[in-house]
């Protein structure tokens, strides 16, 4: 067998296994995206659901300030004590801060067996799941109201708009585009809608009117490796 013969074999050889190593990694990423995605969406539907909770408790107790102070105190020991770290008074506040910044996102029943006693069964009798069931790949539309794209961190980050067409654009952006949460605070610190606007006007805000900002290109591990990820999973940090 010649040198050149020899060449052609060993290249095809090569190309077979980078073809392989290709196949798999897409294979192994798309996974990890999904993983991340459904993270996301469950972390951020369950604390909607526990801000819902404390909102509706404290609207529906005593009329005094020191009582929902009592609610949230007794309730971040509680938490703390079986679930680990993540529910501090702080915490619950943003929970209830999520519920009321985005009250008409969802329509999620309770969970079985602990509705509230004013909270009415379906046309059907019966109560819906209250974490979907379903996977959510990558480009995936809403997950109840939520972009499964965008992590705890982002829509912390979009609490603190406080217009309301605004905070959607962002939300929107981020989702689309694949921002990171960083990128994310950068653009609402930044004024880059009310720049938008200044500048282009409303039409200036459709995509086609516009350069949009790429997304950073961001590891799912170190997604997964988020202390608000860790906390919410009762996981040590990972060094």
């Amino acid at each position: 067998m010649g040198d050149h013969e020899t060449h052609e074999r060993h290249e095809r050889k090569k190309q077979v296994e980078n073809s392989l190593f290709d196949r798999i990694s897409a294979i192994l990423e798309q996974a990890m995206k999904n993983v991340v995605c459904s993270v996301n969406s469950n972390m951020v539907i369950a604390y909607w659901l526990i801000g819902r909770e404390i909102f509706e408790e404290i609207q529906g107790g005593e009329p005094r300030a020191e009582y929902g102070k009592q609610v949230l105190e007794e309730l971040s020991v509680n938490l703390n004590s079986r679930y680990g770290s993540g529910f501090s008074v702080p915490n619950l506040q943003n929970f209830r801060k999520l519920y009321q910044v985005f009250q008409s996102r969802l329509d999620i029943q309770y969970p079985a067996g602990t509705k509230s006693p004013d909270t009415e069964k379906d046309s059907h009798g019966s109560h819906e799941s209250f974490l979907p069931s379903n996977q959510y790949p990558a480009g995936t539309e809403w997950v109840y109201g939520f972009h499964p794209q965008l992590s705890w961190s982002h829509y912390r980050a979009l609490m603190r708009v406080s217009d309301e067409k605004a905070r959607a654009f962002y939300e929107q952006e981020s989702a689309e585009c694949g921002w990171t949460k960083a990128q994310l605070e950068r653009q609402i610190q930044s004024s880059y809608y009310e720049r938008i606007l200044t500048n282009h006007g409303e039409s200036g805000l459709l995509p086609v009117c516009r350069e949009r900002l790429p997304g950073e290109s961001l590891n799912p591990i170190h997604v997964l490796k988020s202390p608000y990820v860790l906390e919410f999973l009762d996981l040590p940090e990972m060094v």
